[in-house]
């Protein structure tokens, strides 16, 4: 059994077809059909139901099945990883408030060192920052509690608030403290489904009741940030993202009676085989999130630990 073997069993499972497959990884259909036999010649088993008219697994293809992504993640982790230093660069993943916020700071830390340019930085949602952590392009990755992920220990974390936001022409004025009823009958502005937000937000103003007013969705906090601003409606946001909004009468913030809770940032991973660039950069991270925080305590609360 080798690796090119499970990825062509892999993707006959995706595409179902063995031309597909072919297509897919600039092959000949015979040479994905030898690779399949040899597969199944190497496991003692037959994968393939070859007796149906269309496409299908036997019961042992379908136990190997479950476990040729993982093998093929697992290839991807070591080859990024390796790749990573062979080209000397190191990647940082932030999700969309971190690069709003405090990432600034970091990246200017970052580029008056030594070497500071050849340090990237991937702005993402959790979701696929998780994915980036798995196949191993990340060396160090920034992401909300909710993300599913342990924190690094001897960490820190800051502490984002959580509130509506809105133009002042969408809510009729400023001042007055909505309740949840009141909220659910603006025009809202919604995160996709994976974000940590949606659930709470959606619970808050009873999305599944009938909606009285237009539901707009965006799939990241930046856009979400330019939809509330050009008046699309009111959003719950990381009150940090629209602060200047805020302080210049642009946007203004609406008071509730319920309020939602922080969203928690934390260091979910470090690059072990990198240790002593990774230590440099967490130690520019902390610097700079302290920083940030001290000169914005308004939305925004730093925490050791």
């Amino acid at each position: 059994m080798n690796l090119k073997q499970m990825e062509a069993f892999y993707w006959l499972t995706q595409l179902k077809s063995h031309q597909r497959v072919a297509d897919h990884l600039g092959l000949t259909q015979p040479a994905v059909s030898a690779r399949i036999s040899g597969l199944e010649e190497s496991l003692g088993v037959q994968l393939v139901d070859r007796g149906q008219p269309g496409f299908a697994l036997t019961e042992q293809g379908y136990e190997v099945a479950e476990y040729a992504e993982t093998f093929l993640n697992l290839a991807e982790t070591l080859r990024s990883r390796l790749h990573v230093k062979r080209k000397r660069r190191f990647s940082i993943g932030l999700v969309g408030m971190v690069t709003m916020t405090w990432g600034i700071a970091l990246r200017a830390k970052i580029a008056a060192q030594p070497g500071g340019a050849m340090v990237d930085v991937h702005s993402a949602p959790n979701v696929e920052i998780r994915q980036k952590l798995r196949s191993g392009a990340l060396d160090m990755a920034f992401v909300t509690g909710e993300a599913g992920l342990s924190q690094v220990q001897s960490s820190f974390s800051v502490l984002y608030r959580v509130g509506w936001v809105a133009r002042p022409d969408v809510i009729g004025g400023a001042g007055r403290v909505m309740t949840p009823r009141q909220l659910r009958e603006l025009p809202l502005i919604f995160y996709p489904h994976s974000s940590p937000l949606f659930g709470p937000v959606a619970d808050m103003v009873e999305e599944t009741r009938r909606r009285p007013n237009a539901r707009h969705t965006a799939s990241s906090l930046g856009m979400i940030c330019e939809m509330v601003r050009a008046g699309y409606g009111a959003s719950a946001l990381p009150l940090a993202a629209v602060e200047r909004e805020i302080a210049n009468g642009m946007l203004v913030e609406i008071p509730t009676t319920v309020q939602l809770a922080p969203l928690d940032v934390r260091c979910v991973h470090l690059n072990k085989a990198r240790k002593s660039q990774s230590e440099e950069v967490f130690a520019m991270a902390h610097q700079a999130a302290r920083e940030w925080c001290v000169a914005h305590p308004r939305y925004m609360t730093f925490k050791e630990g």
